[in-house]
C-alpha cells in the first residue's frame, strides 16, 4: 500500500548531480505491487509545490499538465525521493521544462527533464460596461471574473474595492482584467476652482483666495492666480481646495 506523499524544502549539496544547491523534494517510501516506478503525478506534485512556494500568490490556483514523460519510469526498489532544482525562468505560465533528480535510498539514480504546461487562474476586477478615460469608477461599474493569468507576477487588480474611486486613464472594455497602470487617483482640484492659498515663509503665514489654473491631485504642483494681487504663483495641492505656496 502506498504511503502518504509529502512535500518539503531541502537545502542540500548533491554529489553526482551538479549545480544543485536549493531544491524542493517529494518523497515516497512505498513500491507499487507490480514494481517500483515513478509516474507523471509524482512529477506534477513536486513541480506545483515548488512553483507555488517560490511564486505563489493568494487567490491563485496553479495547475500543471505533464507532457513528458507520460509513461512510468522504472527505478530500483528503495526509498524514493524526487528533487527539483530551484526554479529559473520567472513566474510565467505556458510550456516549461524542469530538471528533476531521482534518488533511491539516498543515492542519485538519474535526472529527468520534465516538460509540462503550467497554468494559473485568479479572480480579477473587471468593468461591467465600457468606461471612458477621465471617468471615476463607482461600485456599480465593477464585478469580478475568473481568468487565466500570464504570470504569477501580473499586475491585474484582484480587489474590486481597489478600483472604486479611481480615475480611468484609458478606455476599459467590459469583462477584461483591469491593470494598475490603467488607473490613477482623481484630481481633487480642477482648473477654474477657487482655492485657499496658504503662503509660508520663515514663520510667516498668510492666506488668500486663488484661482486654480490647472487640475491636479494631492501632492501635485499647479499654477494658481492670487485673486487679490493678480499674481500667478506655483503651489502644492495639500487637500481639496487647499494649495500651499513656499518662497
Amino acid at each position: 500500500m502506498n504511503k502518504i506523499l509529502f512535500i518539503g524544502l531541502l537545502i542540500v549539496g548533491v554529489s553526482g548531480w551538479p549545480d544543485v544547491n536549493h531544491v524542493w523534494a517529494i518523497k515516497s517510501q512505498a513500491a507499487p505491487s507490480k514494481g517500483k516506478f515513478v509516474v507523471a503525478e509524482d512529477f506534477r506534485k513536486v513541480i506545483v509545490s515548488a512553483f507555488t512556494r517560490q511564486y505563489g500568490r493568494r487567490n491563485h490556483l496553479v495547475s500543471l499538465r505533464i507532457l513528458f514523460p507520460k509513461k512510468p519510469l522504472v527505478i530500483p526498489r528503495g526509498k524514493l525521493q524526487l528533487e527539483i532544482e530551484k526554479l529559473a525562468g520567472g513566474a510565467r505560465m505556458g510550456r516549461r521544462s524542469f530538471r528533476v533528480g531521482l534518488f533511491v535510498s539516498g543515492q542519485f539514480f538519474k535526472t529527468v527533464n520534465v516538460v509540462g504546461e503550467i497554468k494559473a487562474q485568479a479572480r480579477v476586477a473587471t468593468p461591467v460596461r465600457w468606461i471612458k478615460p477621465n471617468e471615476v469608477v463607482v461600485a456599480e461599474d465593477i464585478t469580478t471574473i475568473k481568468v487565466d493569468v500570464p504570470s504569477l507576477t501580473h499586475d491585474f487588480i484582484l480587489d474590486p474595492n481597489a478600483v472604486i474611486g479611481k480615475q480611468v486613464l484609458r478606455p476599459l472594455p467590459p469583462r477584461q482584467p483591469i491593470r494598475k497602470i490603467m488607473l490613477d487617483d482623481p484630481p481633487i482640484v480642477h482648473k477654474g476652482d477657487r482655492v485657499m492659498l496658504e503662503v509660508r515663509r520663515e514663520g510667516l503665514f498668510v492666506q488668500a483666495v486663488g484661482l486654480a489654473k490647472a487640475s491636479g491631485k494631492s501632492g501635485d504642483t499647479i499654477p494658481v492666480k492670487n485673486q487679490h494681487s493678480g499674481r500667478e504663483v506655483i503651489g502644492t495641492i495639500m487637500g481639496s481646495g487647499l494649495v500651499e505656496v513656499r518662497f
